[in-house]
């Protein structure tokens, strides 16, 4: 009852005039965290003078933000396996109002599609052959280049919701599903491309020479070999490096994604929208 009687007393105080005072009043409601977004989300619904919404509104910002990176810190040092979770942490907070429940749920049912064809006799190729027919085929999952300029189509909602994706979203996809599945498929981080490696199992995270072969999750799941990365990079002209070749950890997945999603929003013009993205990758 305390808290929810500061909070209440608090929000009658959001349009203090002093700017001095006004900056205690703040830093005191943030540091009230989630428990104060209802309460911000109320006074904003009934405020309606223009300067006095900019402030709610900036001090939801910052508690949402802060909460994000709050959830990310936490995945990262607890449940680094599971890239689901800051891949749809970060949906969540583009597309709060969207019908979580349902993408979860279409995410599960490829999950099980995919559980429901494999077995332990397969062979690696065969294993990524029923990945390649449950994602692409059954559940028609496809790349085309006039979506990548697009920050949304990131977004693991955009993706399940169109079937369209780009190297990124597609190949975090296909790792989701080979993790709930004990598949050892992991990402490479290629410059402008993404792509995965099939690798035997070890008990450490695996390196170089544990890959068996590769994976271009926007081409349909076409395998590839070390051959065709280094011919990629010549074309490039970039300098073939380890780091290019070697499976990566999750963590450095989602820098990725905030990388990715900070050159497509500076590309489309939405600077705040990047100056977001660079604020919570350092979470």
């Amino acid at each position: 009852m305390k808290t929810t009687d500061t909070l209440n007393a608090l929000m009658f105080l959001t349009n203090e005039p002093d700017e001095h005072l006004y900056i205690n009043i703040a830093d005191a409601i943030i540091s009230f965290g989630e428990k104060a977004l209802p309460f911000l989300k109320k006074k904003m619904n009934a405020v309606s003078d223009f300067y006095h919404r900019q402030r709610i509104e900036y001090l939801i910002y910052i508690i949402e933000r802060h909460n994000i990176m709050k959830k990310l810190k936490s995945w990262r040092e607890k449940r680094e396996h599971d890239l689901m979770e800051p891949y749809f942490i970060l949906a969540k907070h583009r597309f709060p109002n969207a019908d979580w429940a349902w993408y979860g749920f279409q995410l599960m049912m490829i999950i099980e599609q995919a559980e429901q064809e494999l077995n332990t006799e397969l062979t690696p190729l065969e294993q990524v052959k029923t990945l390649n027919h449950i994602i692409y085929d059954v559940n028609k999952f496809h790349g085309d280049t006039k979506y990548l300029g697009n920050p949304d189509y990131y977004f693991v909602n955009t993706l399940l919701e169109t079937r369209v994706g780009n190297p990124l979203s597609l190949g975090m996809l296909y790792c989701i599903v080979a993790e709930r599945l004990n598949i050892p498929i992991y990402g490479i981080d290629l410059p402008n491309h993404f792509i995965l490696a099939y690798c035997n199992k070890t008990e450490r995270f695996p390196q170089l020479e544990d890959v068996l072969f590769y994976i271009n999750p926007y081409n349909n799941g076409t395998v590839l070999t070390r051959k065709d990365i280094r011919n990629y990079l010549s074309q490039l002209n970039v300098k073939s490096e380890l780091k290019y070749f070697e499976p990566s950890k999750n963590e450095f997945i989602v820098k990725k994604l905030f990388k990715t999603l900070i050159k497509t929003y500076s590309m489309s013009g939405k600077e705040s929208e990047a100056n977001e993205m660079r604020e919570m990758m350092d979470y």
